[in-house]
């Protein structure tokens, strides 16, 4: 009698787990707030990557013009002197 309880149990706590363990798609409910979420978070990331990739273009712009702001049309590239300090 008691393994007939227990295996009763057993495959009532399993037929359960099923609706339990759904997510929100296989559970019938297409438009949740985790799907809105997902949603969300994939807009977000992909912008992110448009964000990073065009602070490293803006940072190579920035470069390219303080080298151009120094060369010399006639010698090149201008030394900028320093004055070293003696102790």
């Amino acid at each position: 009698m008691k393994i007939r309880v227990a295996a009763f149990a057993v495959v009532a706590l399993l037929a359960g787990a099923g609706e339990v363990l759904a997510c929100a798609v296989c559970y019938g409910e297409a438009q949740g707030d985790v799907i809105s979420g997902a949603k969300l978070s994939i807009v977000f990331l992909g912008a992110l990557v448009y964000v990073v990739i065009g602070g490293g273009v803006g940072v190579l712009f920035a470069l390219r013009r303080r080298v151009r702001r120094n060369l010399d049309p006639h010698r090149g590239l201008r030394l900028i002197h320093t004055e070293s300090r003696s102790h």
